[in-house]
């Protein structure tokens, strides 16, 4: 039974937990179709790995009162966006790129002139907010988004998503109210908007599959086995848009991008690996389980610790390495350096955790500098396991040592217990690219073990070194390149003056120690690379500065912001029109209701405070589909 339910709270969480597309919240009383979103059209140009996407949409003021208005529209929290236009009649706005809280000040003056003016602002990374001031009866609004994302493939599938619908989302008692609740359709009243697509993809590489699974009307052509089209006419916004395409092979393959600027060049270079692998192609590993033996971490939690290690050992080949770190108030250390993995070593470790049984405190700052001075064979593939429940108040502390000490090392943090802080791990997720696991229940043991052991057990390309040869590099992110794991890709955005060649050299599992070249003078130009690079600068910055609340990082987000012209947490663009606007009294604040998600029913409309009342619950058809998937898994686990 307890397995089950995991599955079925999950599937719950699919449910009620959408958030999807641009549609106008309009505060205040009036007609549903007195501002609606009459047509939404993508133009989207992937290139290998790379979307441009060119967002029109299109409103209309057919009420007889001027009105304000405020709009939510979601997208990748990878999406750089980097320009905004918007024609009202005959007048044509370009957006300025401004400091956020100048940017304010410039929309409210402008409103109060009655001047009509727009104002696009980052809720979250993937939830943006457009106000709109002054829009008299009969305008007809045409604004015009500009953004780019870099796509990174899952298991060799890479995944371009437009969202097209805003689901309703509960609040606790604890979240301060927010306008994407409020206001929408209801349960099978459609909305006259339509929205359509248009994708042109190209690659370096062939095109070994695309698809639409969420349109299955769309119509695809290959130009060639390097390009394709796919075309989406008008369609209803009640789902996500999705395409998926592969460009992966047998072999690990990589590709690079550059665009030479008028101050500065920069280059992007990915690396894929191989659809499938085998034991011959995993190099030699090591792998150094740092260990929290606190108080907190008795009984459940440690056994898990333990239970992994076995797991993983029984994999261990001979030639692969291991040490074990265990912290509390002090260190204890297996070894002075990595053991092979031999019968008697694991035997020995065995013995060594089973001496533990959680006490005293959590130092984890010593834990982690010290397994991190643990001398390193490079020609293993080294990868830091932390299991902790992070009951620590050091996680700035611990954040910059990853930052600056962690190179060469692949760190997979594990989360075990009731209430692990989360604040830590996913934070240490973030600065090491790599996933984080949390464990909250001994019932979910079995699988968290299987899968995070096969997640960090298959490196298939090591020690991965980026030199140049009549072209210098500079401001590389990463910083330091991790390994290659399978599954995943290696994405490397810089900077470069001169004219060479890049080497990009790394280590196979047979041993074998391969180079890439390429050539800059040879290399694919795209002209979206400068605000790529900003907006993965913009994402390691920006979120350290809301981990931290530094200033330091604050003000260098707004920096890159104003330089490259990108909508960051801390810079926001404004249009404002130079004309005053002919109306009478104040302009009014009205409603529109948007249309609930494709399967979400009337029940999933919540007040938002939090009573258990306003929690969404699924359309019918959708609990059948979830008693279903509980039966199927009491089965299984039967």
């Amino acid at each position: 039974m307890k397995r089950g339910i995991p599955l079925f709270i999950f599937l719950i969480s699919i449910a009620v937990g959408s958030e999807k597309s641009p549609y106008f919240k309009i505060e205040g009383d009036h007609e549903i179709d007195c501002f609606p979103l009459k047509s939404s059209h993508s133009a989207v140009t992937i290139t290998g790995s790379i979307a441009d996407i060119t967002l029109t949409q299109i409103y209309t003021n057919d009420g007889n009162k001027t009105i304000d208005a405020t709009y939510l529209f979601p997208a990748s929290s990878g999406a750089a966006v980097h320009g905004m236009m918007m024609k009202i009649g005959d007048r044509t706005i370009k957006a300025e790129i401004q400091e956020k809280t100048k940017a304010r000040q410039a929309f409210e003056e402008a409103k109060n002139q009655k001047k009509s003016a727009s104002l696009l602002t980052q809720k979250r990374p993937n939830l943006f907010s457009m106000e709109m001031a002054t829009i008299l009866p009969g305008d007809q609004l045409t604004l015009t988004l500009n953004y780019s994302e870099i796509l990174k493939p899952n298991s060799g599938d890479y995944e371009f998503v437009i969202p097209t619908a805003i689901g309703p989302r509960y609040r606790e008692r604890s979240t301060p109210p927010n306008s994407i609740e409020k206001h929408f359709l209801n349960e099978g009243q459609q909305t006259r908007t339509r929205f359509s697509v248009n994708v042109n993809l190209s690659s370096p590489l062939p095109i070994q599959k695309l698809a639409c699974p969420s349109h299955e009307q769309s119509t695809i052509t290959f130009k060639s086995k390097t390009s394709a089209s796919l075309d989406l006419n008008e369609a209803e916004p009640d789902r996500d848009f999705i395409i998926r395409y592969q460009l992966s092979g047998q072999k690990i393959l990589s590709g690079l991008l550059s665009h030479k600027g008028s101050e500065e060049n920069t280059f992007l270079i990915q690396l894929e690996p191989p659809r499938e692998i085998k034991p011959q192609d995993i190099p030699e590993r090591d792998f150094i389980f740092v260990i929290d033996v606190s108080g907190s971490m008795k009984g459940f939690p440690l056994n898990l610790a333990k239970d992994l290690f076995r797991e993983l050992a029984q994999e261990l080949r001979p030639e692969d390495q291991f040490n074990i770190l265990l912290f509390a108030g002090a260190n204890k250390v297996l070894s002075g350096k990595s053991l092979q993995a031999t019968d008697a070593n694991v035997d020995r470790a065995i013995n060594f955790l089973n001496s533990s049984d959680g006490t005293g405190g959590t130092r984890l700052l010593n834990a982690l500098e010290e397994a991190l001075e643990l001398p390193h064979d490079h020609d293993h593939s080294r990868s830091l396991i932390l299991i902790s429940d992070g009951y620590i108040e050091a996680e700035t502390e611990v954040f910059d040592l990853i930052k600056n000490k962690a190179r060469g090392t692949n760190i997979f943090p594990l989360g075990v217990g009731s209430s692990v802080n989360r604040h830590l791990l996913e934070g240490l997720s973030h600065f090491t690219g790599r996933d984080h696991f949390i464990v909250t229940h001994s019932s979910e043991s079995d699988t968290a073990v299987t899968r995070f052991k096969n997640i960090i057990s298959t490196p298939v390309l090591t020690n991965i070194q980026i030199t140049s040869e009549g072209v210098a590099l500079s401001d590389l992110l990463p910083a330091c390149q991790p390994d290659l794991f399978y599954g995943q890709t290696l994405s490397l955005v810089g900077k470069w003056q001169g004219s060479g060649t890049i080497f990009m050299t790394g280590t196979t599992g047979n041993g074998e120690r391969i180079t890439q070249r390429f050539e800059i003078q040879n290399s694919s130009i795209h002209p979206s690379l400068p605000t790529l690079w900003a907006r993965t600068k913009v994402k390691e910055l920006s979120d350290f500065a809301q981990i931290t609340d530094r200033d330091t990082e604050k003000k260098q987000v707004t920096e890159i912001g104003l330089k490259y012209q990108l909508l960051t947490p801390f810079t926001s663009f404004v249009a404002i029109t130079e004309e005053i606007r002919e109306t009478e009294g104040k302009s009014m604040l009205v409603k529109q209701a948007k249309p609930l998600p494709l399967g979400v029913s009337n029940s999933a409309k919540v007040k938002g405070n939090g009573s258990p009342n306003d929690i969404p619950e699924p359309s019918s058809g959708l609990l059948i589909l979830l008693v279903g998937a509980l039966t199927l898994s009491l089965r299984i686990r039967n």
